[in-house]
C-alpha cells in the first residue's frame, strides 16, 4: 500500500476536492470523487463500506441520551425567549412609562433577532476557538443577563438593551446546539438527535404560550410580565450547572491536538463498540481535522473567508443551507407567536394568549411526528412533501382573512365584532398550515451543519444561522406596518410568494442527507448541488447495507 504523508496534502488534494484523505490504513482512506455517477457506483468509490460497517454498530446508550437532552436545553431557551414576548407584551400596559406604540412594540420585537444575528456571528465565530460547549455556556450567560434586565425593566430603551442581550445568546444557541449535536450524533439517528434541539424551540413556545394564558387572568399585569421574563433564567442556569458533563466535541480536541480526551469522549458516546471501531472512527474523523489544519496553515484567515464563496463545493453548500433558514422565516409563521396577543385580540378571541398556544402547540406537535420520522423519510422528501400543505393553508387563509375583514375595509379593527364563522376558518388554516410547517421548515432548517464540510462548518453555520435571524428581523419589524398598509390579506399574501420561491429552491438545489455521514456530505456539492449526486450516494449506501446484512 502507497502511504499519503502528511506533507503530500494541499487543501485542493484533500476535502476541498474531496479526492482523498491521507492515512495509513487503506480501510480508512475514502475516495469520493469519481468522474460520474455510473462509474461511482460500480466502483465503490462514493461510498466507504468500512465507514458503513462500523456505523452498523452504533448504539444510542443513556448517557448519549443525556448528552443530547442537556444540550437540547439551548433550544428550549431560544423558543421560550423568542415566544415569551407575545404573551409578556400586551401585558405591560404603561409599566414602562406611557403605552407602548406601534413602532416600540416592533422595535422590542425585534429586538431580541438584532441580538440574534450578532449573536450567531460571534458566539458562531468563536465555537472553533474556545469550543462547542464553552461557547453554549456564553450563550448561557447572555440569557441569564438579558432575562435579568427586561425583567427589571423601567422604560423602553432598558427593554429594548435587555432584548438585545438576549438577542445574543439566543444567536449563538441557535448555531451552536446543532452544531454540537451534529457532531456527536450517529449517522443512523442524526436526524432525531438534531430535531430533539428543534422540538424544544416550539416545547419552549408552549410553555411561554401556556404560562402567559395562566397567568392573563390570575395574575396582577404589572406582576405577571416580569415574572415571564424572569422565568427564562431558570433553563439557563441549569444547563451552566450541568455543562461540566458535557464533553467537548471530538473534533474540537483533536484540532486541539488532544487526542486523547477525543479517543475517550467518542469511546464513552459509543459505549460498547468495538476497539477496532473506535480505532476506526478516530482515524476517519483524524483525516478531516487534519484537512482543515491544512486549510489554516495554507490559508490567512481573508484568504478562508474569500474561499468560502470562490470555492464552488463550499459556495454551494452555504447557499443551500442559508437559503432554506432564510425561507423558513419568510414563510412568515414566527408572526403568530410575536404578535400571538395582538393578531388573536384583534380576531376578537378573549384569551388571546390562550389563542397563542394554536400555533404553538400545533408547532411543536407536528415538529416531533416530523423529527421520528426525518431518518426513514428523509429531509428532502419531508419539504417536498409537506410544502404544498403549508401553500394550501396559506391559500385558505388569505381567503378567509378577505372575507372576514371586508366590512371593515380590508383592516383587522380592534373590538369589530366578526364573523364567528369566518374566524373559525381562519384558525383552521393556521392550523394546517402550522402543521406543515412543524413537519418541514421547522426542524429541518436546523439540519444545515451536516451539509458543511468540517473546515467550514462552524462558520457556515454561523452565516446560515444570521441569514435566519436576518430574515426573521425583516418579517418581524415590519408585520404590525405591514398589517396596516397591506391589510391581513396582503400581508400573507406576500408570504405566500416567498413559499412558492422556496419550493422551487428546495425541489432544485436542496440534496438528500439522509444517511450520510457528515463525513460523506461534503462530497455532495463538488458537481452542482447535488441533488441526483446525493440519491446515487443513497443509492449504493442501500445496496452496501444490504449486502452487509445478507453476510451477518
Amino acid at each position: 500500500m502507497q502511504e499519503i504523508k502528511r506533507n503530500d496534502i494541499t487543501p485542493e488534494s484533500a476535502s476541498m476536492k474531496g479526492d482523498l484523505i491521507y492515512g495509513t490504513k487503506p480501510e480508512a482512506v475514502h475516495y469520493e470523487n469519481a468522474p460520474t455517477f455510473e462509474g461511482a457506483i460500480t466502483s465503490g468509490h462514493l461510498i466507504d463500506e468500512n465507514l458503513l460497517r462500523a456505523e452498523n454498530e452504533d448504539k444510542v446508550t443513556p448517557y448519549f441520551i443525556f448528552l443530547i437532552s442537556i444540550a437540547a436545553v439551548a433550544g428550549f431557551l431560544f423558543g421560550y425567549d423568542t415566544a415569551v414576548i407575545g404573551s409578556a407584551l400586551p401585558l405591560v400596559g404603561t409599566d414602562l412609562g406611557h403605552v407602548i406604540s406601534t413602532s416600540e412594540q416592533e422595535i422590542i420585537t425585534a429586538g431580541t433577532t438584532i441580538g440574534a444575528i450578532f449573536g450567531a456571528m460571534i458566539l458562531g465565530g468563536l465555537a472553533d476557538k474556545i469550543g462547542r460547549k464553552w461557547s453554549m455556556a456564553l450563550a448561557d450567560l447572555f440569557f441569564t443577563a438579558g432575562a435579568i434586565i427586561i425583567a427589571a425593566s423601567y422604560s423602553v430603551p432598558q427593554m429594548i438593551v435587555g432584548r438585545l442581550i438576549l438577542g445574543v445568546g439566543v444567536g449563538g444557541a441557535a448555531v451552536i446546539g446543532p452544531l454540537y449535536i451534529t457532531e456527536l450524533a450517529p449517522t443512523a439517528v442524526r436526524g432525531r438527535c438534531i430535531g430533539v434541539n428543534a422540538f424544544f424551540i416550539p416545547f419552549g413556545q408552549v410553555i411561554a404560550s401556556a404560562l402567559g394564558a395562566a397567568f392573563q387572568n390570575r395574575v396582577p399585569a404589572h406582576i405577571a410580565w416580569r415574572l415571564l421574563f424572569a422565568l427564562g433564567v431558570i433553563p439557563s442556569i441549569v444547563q451552566l450547572t450541568l455543562m461540566h458533563w458535557l464533553p467537548e466535541s471530538p473534533r474540537v480536541l483533536l484540532l486541539r491536538g488532544d487526542t486523547e480526551r477525543a479517543r475517550e469522549t467518542i469511546k464513552t458516546i459509543y459505549k460498547g463498540a468495538s476497539d477496532e471501531v473506535i480505532d476506526f472512527k478516530m482515524t476517519v474523523t483524524q483525516q478531516y481535522v487534519d484537512a482543515t489544519t491544512v486549510m489554516q496553515r495554507q490559508y490567512t484567515i481573508l484568504q478562508q473567508w474569500k474561499r468560502l464563496w470562490t470555492h464552488k463545493p463550499y459556495r454551494r453548500a452555504i447557499i443551500a443551507v442559508s437559503l432554506i433558514q432564510a425561507f423558513g422565516q419568510l414563510t412568515g409563521f414566527n408572526t403568530l407567536l410575536y404578535y400571538s396577543g395582538n393578531i388573536f385580540g384583534l380576531l376578537g378571541l378573549k384569551n388571546s394568549a390562550a389563542a397563542g398556544l394554536i400555533p404553538a402547540g400545533g408547532n411543536a406537535m407536528f415538529l416531533f411526528i416530523g423529527m421520528t420520522v426525518v431518518d426513514r423519510l428523509g429531509r428532502r422528501r419531508l419539504l417536498v412533501l409537506a410544502i404544498p400543505g403549508m401553500i394550501i393553508g396559506m391559500v385558505w387563509m388569505i381567503i378567509s382573512f378577505h372575507f372576514l375583514t371586508r366590512p371593515t375595509g380590508g383592516q383587522l379593527v380592534e373590538g369589530f365584532a366578526y364573523s364567528n364563522g369566518i374566524v373559525g376558518s381562519v384558525l383552521g388554516a393556521i392550523l394546517l398550515f402550522t402543521a406543515c410547517f412543524g413537519l418541514t421548515y421547522s426542524h429541518i432548517v436546523w439540519y444545515q451543519s451536516e451539509f458543511l464540510a468540517l473546515e467550514i462548518r462552524a462558520l457556515g453555520s454561523s452565516i446560515a444561522t444570521t441569514c435566519c435571524w436576518l430574515a426573521n428581523l425583516v418579517v418581524s419589524v415590519c408585520y404590525l406596518t405591514q398589517l396596516k398598509s397591506l391589510g391581513a390579506t396582503g400581508t400573507y399574501g406576500l408570504y405566500l410568494g416567498f413559499m412558492l420561491v422556496g419550493y422551487v429552491f428546495v425541489f432544485f438545489c436542496y440534496p438528500e442527507t439522509k444517511g450520510l455521514s457528515i463525513d460523506e456530505t461534503q462530497s455532495v456539492f463538488l458537481e452542482g448541488y447535488g441533488v441526483k449526486k446525493a440519491q446515487m450516494m443513497l443509492k449504493e449506501k442501500r445496496k452496501m447495507t444490504a449486502e452487509l446484512n445478507s453476510t451477518v
